[in-house]
């Protein structure tokens, strides 16, 4: 079901709003690859998926979860200042 939510909802999106999908990623792809590797890496080194203890470990009071969803936060928040005001992009 998650799946196909995923596909339905992007079907969705794609006649709601068509310009959402008018962008083109000028991202290099050894960009693309190394951002794809952190996250698995990331991944592995917190025991689970940021959605995972965001949802299941929060919702059984896990402190663990608790402090690695408040990490994936702030690091994700950090990362936009950096690369909006720092590099300017």
């Amino acid at each position: 079901l998650f799946l196909v939510g995923l596909v339905l909802g992007g079907f969705i999106i794609l006649k709601l709003r068509p310009l959402s999908f008018s962008q083109i990623i000028e991202t290099p792809l050894h960009i693309i690859g190394l951002a794809g590797f952190l996250v698995g890496f990331g991944t592995v080194m917190s025991n689970g998926c940021t959605s995972g203890h965001g949802v299941c470990g929060i919702s059984r009071l896990s402190v663990r979860s608790l402090l690695a969803t408040i990490t994936f936060i702030l690091s994700g928040v950090i990362t936009v200042f950096v690369y909006s005001k720092v590099m300017g992009v």
